[in-house]
Order: C-alpha cells, then sequence, then structure tokens
C-alpha cells in the first residue's frame, strides 16, 4: 500500500506531476486518527507493507514519527521516500525506524541537479544525507538506506561519484532511467494533446525514454499482460480515498472510493467498472504504457535506453548535433523498411522461434530483440 500522506512537495520536478502538472487534488495533510483506522484495516486484510509517499514529499508532514510507529506497532513493514531538501522533520522519521528509507535525486553537482530537482539544493542533500548517517551509527539503527539515482542522458557523468559518495556513508545506491510522468502526461504526448507545455518538451530532450513513437510501437508490441499497477497495488491520496493506480496524478477525478469505507474487493470492481477509469485504462494498455510506468528498467526498454544513451555519448564527444527523436536508431530498421522474409531467411533461430510460437513474426522478435543484438538481414539497405 502506498499513501500520500500530505497533498504537496517542496520540490517541482518536470518529470513528475508535482512540477508538470496542475494539482486539483486534495492538498491538506492527512489525520493520524483517520491513519491509524486504515492501518488496522490494511492489517485485517493481510497487507504486509505502507508506504507513505506516491507523487508527494512525506517529510511535510509534522506528524511523520508518529505515522511511521503506528505502521511498525502493527507488525507491517514501513518506508518512506523523500528528495531529502527539508531537515525538519527528517529526525522524527528517522526515529521512528522506517523499514525503508529512500533519498530521491538525479545529480552530484548543483547545475546538473537542479535540473531534475527543481527548487533543491544538492548540497543541502548531501548534509542531510551525511546527518541521517550519523543518526543511524549513533543510535544503531537498523533502519535500510537507499539512494535512488533518477538517469538522465547528461547527468550520467556524475554517477559515478554520487555511488562514491554512498558507500562512504554506507548507503545501498541503485538506479534507473527518469521516465514521464504521470500517466495523463504521457498520454498528452503520445496523442499530440495540446497541453503538452514547451518545458515538457525540453524535459524529453533530457530522458534516456521519452514516450516517442519509436519506444510506443516497441511497447505495443510486448505480450499482452494484465497491468500490475491497477491489480496489484493499493494507492491512497491524503483524504482516505483509493486512486486507480499509482501512475495516475489527477486523484479527484481518478478515484474509486473511500478506502475505509469498502473492501479490496469493492475497489478493484470498481477500478474495472467506473467508466472514466475503464476508458484511461483502455487507453494506457493499448500504447502499451502499463508496461512503461510499471518496469522501465527492465527488458527491451532497458536495452532501448542503452542505445540512446551510447548515442547520446558519441555524438556529445564527437560534437555532433543531437536530435533526442533519432537517437539510438542509426541502422535501425523502421516498420515500414523492415524485410520480414530477408530477416527470417538469414536468423534460422527466430525462424524455428515463430514455428514455436514464441513469436507471432520476425519484426515482432526484432523490435524486441534483434535490433539491440545487430541482427542482420532487417533490411536489405541495412545489410553489410
Amino acid at each position: 500500500m502506498y499513501i500520500d500522506i500530505v497533498g504537496a512537495c517542496n520540490l517541482s520536478c518536470p518529470s513528475c506531476p508535482m512540477g508538470n502538472s496542475e494539482n486539483h487534488n486534495f492538498k491538506k495533510s492527512m489525520q493520524l486518527e483517520m491513519f491509524r483506522d486504515i492501518v488496522h484495516k490494511a492489517k485485517r486484510e493481510g497487507i504486509t507493507s505502507i508506504h507513505l509517499y506516491n507523487w508527494t514529499e512525506p517529510l511535510i508532514h509534522p506528524r511523520i514519527g508518529e505515522f511511521i510507529q503506528v505502521i511498525n506497532e502493527a507488525g507491517m513493514h514501513s518506508g518512506i521516500s523523500s528528495n531529502l531538501n527539508l531537515v525538519k522533520n527528517m529526525e522524527k522519521a528517522l526515529m521512528a525506524e522506517p523499514s525503508f528509507f529512500r533519498v530521491s535525486l538525479s545529480g552530484f553537482y548543483q547545475d546538473t541537479y537542479k535540473l531534475g530537482h527543481v527548487g533543491g539544493d544538492i548540497e543541502v542533500v548531501k548534509q542531510n544525507m551525511i546527518r541521517l548517517r550519523d543518526l543511524k551509527l549513533h543510535h544503531n539503527l537498523d533502519t535500510a538506506v537507499d539512494v535512488y539515482y533518477h538517469r538522465y542522458l547528461d547527468n550520467l557523468e556524475e554517477e559515478r561519484l554520487m555511488r562514491e559518495f554512498c558507500e562512504q556513508l554506507g548507503f545501498r545506491f541503485s538506479t534507473g532511467c527518469s521516465v514521464m510522468m504521470p500517466l495523463e502526461k504521457a498520454l498528452a504526448i503520445i496523442e499530440r494533446d495540446p497541453s503538452v507545455t514547451p518545458t515538457d518538451l525540453e524535459t524529453l530532450e533530457r530522458l534516456a525514454l521519452p514516450p516517442f513513437d519509436d519506444l510506443v510501437n516497441m511497447l505495443q508490441h510486448y505480450p499482452k499482460h494484465e497491468c500490475s499497477l491497477k491489480d496489484n497495488m493499493l494507492v491512497l491520496d491524503s483524504n482516505g480515498n483509493a486512486i486507480l493506480c499509482c501512475s495516475i496524478f489527477n486523484q479527484s477525478e481518478y478515484h474509486v472510493g473511500r478506502y475505509l469505507d469498502l473492501s479490496i474487493e469493492e475497489l478493484t470492481r470498481a477500478k474495472n467498472t467506473q467508466p472514466h477509469c475503464v476508458d484511461l485504462c483502455n487507453r494506457c494498455v493499448k500504447k502499451g504504457m502499463h508496461s512503461y510506468a510499471s518496469s522501465p528498467n527492465l527488458g527491451p526498454m532497458e536495452n532501448h535506453a542503452v542505445k540512446r544513451i551510447m548515442d547520446y555519448q558519441r555524438r556529445s564527444i564527437l560534437g555532433l548535433p543531437i536530435d533526442s527523436k533519432k537517437l539510438g536508431l542509426d541502422g535501425v530498421a523502421g516498420p515500414e523498411e523492415f524485410d520480414e522474409q530477408l530477416y527470417l531467411a538469414v536468423n534460422h533461430d527466430v525462424r524455428q522461434a515463430i514455428a514455436n510460437g514464441s513469436f507471432p513474426s520476425g519484426y515482432h522478435h526484432y523490435l524486441l530483440f534483434g535490433r539491440f543484438e545487430n541482427r542482420a538481414g532487417a533490411s536489405a539497405a541495412l545489410m553489410p
């Protein structure tokens, strides 16, 4: 379960709805008494972990430590994620010993960090990370601290520096490519909606996984699967309403009922039957955005990002022009020029995989795997 216990954030990150979308959501802080009732109900329903974040900054809440204590007293795992620019309630949160404390950042130096975490100060973050380490050691706390580095095309050179800094502090370091959220924003970009702003377009230029046509084409060829975000996660806003899924930002429009009033089965049924929810889900799945939101750093999507990153770095070193929409596409056959017969003729294993039912076509294999393996035969024009 993920809960926004406040309706605000102290930063305005451009790939996050708190920075790129108008906030019509419930903006007050959740009351502790309501939260206790939510935790007790969640415990009865078999939920084993509660994380106090989705889109917002949990350290804004003045009683953050008490919220964590309520979860711990229920025998459940507790987690928070913070940009760590706020120091006021940081100690309260850590002293309550959450199971998991994530620090989210996107650079080692301020000139880079301020592009992804607008309004933040990386030097403040570093000092707060040191303070976290000191508190953990002084009080012998078991909380696992994870520093998550959001990858952009232009911040990769600083990743090593932040990794080394985290290792010196004894924190776990993880990383992944930043994606354009929320779902409404990603769909607006794909559908060429006029609501997309110049700032949104500038952000897309920095992403290793922008929802451009080539990525969407690949996602639409993913094996069909259910949406794990809608079906396997419970997300609540600060008013205690259950939201369609964690990638949605317009909580006022896409809530499916008050959690304390409905069973999980009733909430799930509402997600699958309310017309506006069904319509949004259909648009999302049709474009493969449920895969984009749930697993951007796995499989073909990871390979897609790596190819774009390598092309970006090559062009930067050589001083070549960079067109974000064409990054990673050199030597790649588009759907119009792909030669199905040639590809199968020179890739016998693919032909066998199609015969076995593993792939419906050579193009399907090429799109998900072959182009990353530099397979020959995609197009006669690309043959050596």
